[in-house]
């Protein structure tokens, strides 16, 4: 069970982490692929990701499962650190469940990611588990240069080969996010996650317009995850990311089907971002300021953007 709790694609472990948001949404994709097509050319309405990771950024996502809200997934980059020697950003994304799933199973898990500045890739990973009177912590420190990753538990130390360039279950949604899309691509990469490695797949399935009740109807990516290790293919649960289509790469919702535990929604409720040129849209000759509708339910703060680019 451990396996499959920590896994598919970061935020859509937390869903799994705790089981399910009961804030609604809905995807439209748009099928006048002649208009969004020339819109895409023209760069009008779906532009490439900025490429950095900016520090500040807070993200909540309200988590339920069969419609009861049951917690929040929080991601947070809190800014550049030295770590081995390196710069590199460190986010955490903090599972929590809510009174009422407390009352029956407390979940307060973190995971921490220190991403490279300069190179973009893992330097270390921290995972400290706590569910109900289960509790663990584990350290994986990556040596890229060697291609090793050293995993510390309980006091134990053991040593694995990793592929070039491999990610762990968390940087690799700020990898994905920092990619160009578009429908019909698929992205792949090696990703490291307790003591295997995984090649994870992202395929773009879909384009249109994502509505929650927090953010109203804005431009977005459905993309498809996927994830096999030594040629057999992981089959425990299929899931769903909504981004949005803007150089940020917001992860509006994420959607998990699980044998197990049925479906879990984990949809974006707030929004807190460093403050950035305005990227501004002129579709059908309508011009709008997109992240003043990205983030009406969040609030800009003052701060410095660190670039990820040197």
């Amino acid at each position: 069970m451990d396996r499959w709790r920590g896994w598919l694609i970061s935020p859509l472990a937390g869903c799994l982490l705790l089981a399910g948001c009961a804030s609604s949404f809905n995807f439209r994709a748009d099928n006048d692929s002649v208009r969004f097509d020339q819109a895409m050319k023209e760069g009008t309405a779906f532009i490439e990701s900025a490429g950095d990771l900016v520090a500040g950024e807070k993200l909540t996502y309200e988590v339920s499962w069969i419609g009861i809200s049951v917690g929040q997934v929080i991601m947070e980059n809190h800014g550049l650190e030295t770590v081995g020697g390196l710069q590199a950003y460190h986010l955490t994304f903090r599972t929590v469940s809510n009174e009422f799933l407390s009352n029956f199973f407390h979940i307060e898990d973190v995971v921490h990611t220190w991403i490279s500045r300069s190179g973009g890739f893992p330097v270390r990973f921290e995972k400290h588990i706590q569910e109900g009177h289960y509790s663990k912590s584990l350290t994986v420190e990556f040596d890229h240069e060697r291609l090793l990753a050293t995993y510390t538990k309980n006091g134990k130390v053991k040593t694995m080969e990793i592929p070039s360039d491999v990610q762990d279950i968390f940087s690799i949604l700020y990898w994905v996010r920092r990619q160009p899309l578009r429908v019909g691509r698929e992205l792949s990469k090696d990703v490291n996650s307790d003591g295997s490695n995984w090649l994870v797949k992202v395929e773009v399935v879909g384009k249109g317009i994502f509505d929650t009740t927090a953010t109203g109807k804005v431009k977005a990516f459905a993309l498809a995850p996927s994830a096999a290790s030594d040629g057999k293919e992981l089959e425990k649960m299929r899931g769903v990311v909504w981004m949005t289509a803007d150089a940020r790469r917001i992860p509006l919702a994420f959607q998990v089907d699980a044998k197990i535990l049925g479906s879990i929604n984990a949809v974006l409720s707030e929004a807190v971002l460093p403050p950035e040129a305005a990227y501004r849209f002129n579709v059908d000759g309508e011009a709008e300021d997109y992240f003043a509708r990205v983030l009406r339910c969040g609030v800009w703060v003052d701060g410095l953007t660190q670039s990820a680019r040197p």
